[in-house]
């Protein structure tokens, strides 16, 4: 189980995708840029109570409890840098937020959000389909609604 799950319903969330896995030498270099960075996180001087995790070896979830602390604008913009970097270092794009991403089989699979509606016509995407949610803003969220089925998602429209 993830380390977020541990984070207060309220914990502020961001979740990042790539378009494919991460290799071992990648998850190792994200986690150990994450781990410095959340381990010195701040607001205004205040550390902030901030975790991270990687999921499905291919999303990238940050977590701050902000019940003692607020993130504020550089602090938010402090963590986009820190995803930059990472960008920059590994070559993967994770700031994208036009694709989607859906589980076929046990695979994580992405196409770009204009190719989607030709995917549920083709029967790639299925009411049943399970697709990620990256739009959570908080850890309940996030442990509720970040895998949903398709039908109860955003495409519902497309099976009605």
């Amino acid at each position: 189980m993830s380390i977020i799950h541990e984070m207060p319903d309220h914990a502020r969330i961001w979740v990042y995708q790539s378009i494919r896995t991460f290799t071992e030498q990648e998850i190792a270099f994200i986690s150990e840029q994450l781990k410095q960075f959340t381990d010195q996180w701040a607001a205004h001087g205040r550390q902030l109570a901030a975790t991270f995790s990687i999921e499905r070896d291919q999303f990238i979830v940050l977590a701050v409890d902000e019940s003692q602390h607020q993130a504020s604008g550089c602090s938010i913009d402090a963590s986009v840098h820190v995803i930059q970097h990472i960008e920059q270092q590994t070559g993967l794009s994770l700031l994208d937020k036009s694709d989607v991403a859906y589980m076929v089989g046990n695979e994580v699979n992405v196409r770009p959000f204009t190719q989607i509606k030709q995917a549920v016509a083709d029967g790639e995407i299925t009411a049943d389909t399970v697709i990620f949610n990256n739009a959570v803003q908080n850890a309940g969220d996030w442990k509720q609604q970040w895998q949903q089925v398709a039908s109860d998602s955003w495409l519902k429209r497309y099976f009605a």
